[in-house]
Order: C-alpha cells, then sequence, then structure tokens
C-alpha cells in the first residue's frame, strides 16, 4: 500500500509519495520489493502529474510506473485534460479485464492526476480522482475506473462530485477560493495509519497558511514540504515501531511541485 498527499494553493499543486512497494505472503506479513522508486509521473503537457497507490505491478510485464510513463508522454494526443484523464480510466479497465489476481482486491489501484486548466484567461488546478475502488476504506473494488473532479467540491466540503463540476462557474469558483490564501488538501492510501497522520499535519500547516502565519508562504521549498511531511512522518512511525515483515509504508519519499505556468521542482529528483 502507497501513502500519498496532493496539496493545492493559488502558487503549486505538489504531490509527494513514499516509495515502497510490497507483496504479501502466504503467512500474512509482506516481503518489500521496492524501497527507492518514485510514484510519481510529471505530465508537462497539461501543467500537472499522476501519482498513484494501490495496484504497483502485475507481473513484471506489467509495471505500472512504466505503464504511466508512457502514457504520460502521450498525453498532448488528447484534447484536454479531462479527456486524458478518462483515456487512463478506460485503458486501465481494459488492461486489468484481461488479467488474473489472486484476488479482486489485488486490481485495486487509484491515481491522483492534477492539471491546470485554462478558463477565461487564468490557469486553475484541478485534481481527477481515477480509481476502481467502491469505498474509501478500500474494502472492494468495481471493474470499470472512474474519474471525479475533486476540487470544487473540497471547496464546498461536501462528498458530491457532479459533471457541472468542470463548468467555468465552477473552476472560477475554485480560483477565487485559492486566491483567499485557502489550501486544497487530498490523501489516500492506508485510511487507519496514513489518514489519521496526514489530516491532522496538512489541516495545521492549511490553518497557519490561512492565517498568514505560514513562513515563506509562496516559496516552493515551502509547498513541497508540506506535502512531503506527512509521508516522511507516517513511514518513520512504521520504521520505528512496526516489524520489518509488516511494513508497508516507506523508503525514499518523493516530492513534485507544478506551477500555473508548468515549472516543475523536486527536491527528490522526480522533477
Amino acid at each position: 500500500m502507497t501513502v500519498i498527499a496532493t496539496v493545492i494553493t493559488a502558487h503549486f499543486t505538489v504531490h509527494a509519495t513514499d516509495s515502497f512497494i510490497t507483496f504479501p505472503k502466504n503467512d500474512g506479513t509482506f516481503e518489500i520489493k521496492e524501497s527507492k522508486k518514485t510514484k510519481i509521473v510529471p505530465v508537462p503537457a497539461w501543467r500537472g502529474a499522476l501519482s498513484y497507490w494501490g495496484l504497483a505491478t502485475q507481473k513484471p510485464d506489467w509495471p505500472t510506473l512504466k505503464w504511466l510513463q508512457v502514457r504520460a508522454q502521450k498525453a498532448r494526443e488528447h484534447s484536454s485534460a479531462e479527456e486524458f484523464a478518462q483515456a487512463i480510466a478506460s485503458e486501465l479497465t481494459t488492461t486489468l479485464r484481461s488479467r488474473t489476481f489472486q484476488n479482486t482486491l489485488e486490481r485495486g489501484m487509484g491515481i491522483h492526476f492534477s492539471a491546470h486548466e485554462e478558463v477565461n484567461g487564468y490557469w486553475i488546478p484541478e485534481l481527477f480522482h481515477i480509481r476502481n475502488w467502491t469505498d474509501e476504506g478500500y474494502s472492494a473494488v468495481r471493474e470499470n475506473f472512474e474519474v471525479t473532479r475533486e476540487t470544487f467540491g473540497a471547496t464546498q466540503n461536501t462528498r458530491d462530485r457532479s459533471g457541472a463540476d468542470r463548468t467555468p462557474e465552477r473552476r472560477l469558483h475554485v480560483y477565487k477560493f485559492l486566491q483567499e490564501g485557502k489550501m486544497l488538501i487530498f490523501n489516500n492510501g492506508d485510511p487507519a495509519l496514513f489518514n489519521p497522520i496526514a489530516n491532522s499535519v496538512l489541516s495545521t500547516l492549511s490553518g497557519l497558511h490561512q492565517q498568514g502565519k505560514l513562513r515563506d508562504p509562496t516559496d516552493v521549498k515551502t509547498h513541497l514540504a508540506i506535502a512531503r511531511r506527512p509521508v516522511e512522518i507516517a513511514s518513520k512511525l512504521l520504521a520505528d515501531f512496526t516489524r520489518n515483515d509488516m511494513r508497508r509504508v516507506g523508503g525514499k519519499p518523493h516530492d513534485l511541485a507544478i506551477a500555473p505556468n508548468g515549472q516543475m521542482t523536486s527536491t527528490t529528483g522526480d522533477g
């Protein structure tokens, strides 16, 4: 299981993840297969990036990272960021339908795809949530992947997501929300371990940001640290207190910040 955080402000959209890839063993423990490689894929064509959790590889011929990197290189073939997100969802549905798994949960996967869209001359960030999970507890998966826009609903503090969220009126609402110094936060991964940590840390930092107390609030390094910190804390907590054969989160942290003009910055070599 991966943990990922995506933080959006008026200045940057930032992705952060751990790097563990683990495989379950017959005795209920886990084998760590990877602890350094990134789970973030830049998408320059749409001034954004992809980060993922859940299914990380399914036999050597289908590594998730490589699959997404190939699609990101062809992202400009699609007419919009939303069309690209829908294409990813459709291809994943078709690809995973043709493959076999020991149990259905092994095919569970989620993706944060951030992008900036031009609306009335403004470059406005959006987060497309691509997944086949049926619930936030990751207890079941559906056959088809679905795509939702997340930013407008998040500004309303509601779980409702609608096709109307793509309208210029709602996109401009998101722009105004961010220009007021507010922050949008999205995290996924281990719901029992990571979400309480991420929600606590990121909510505190969001409060500091909104109150004007955050040090260097427009600095890219500040933004990268904000998104990366809960991933680092969760990884350190597990390293200190969990049996090595039960750890599913950890390894090298990764981060990537994207400005509205498309410029990318990373402290971990992911730019």
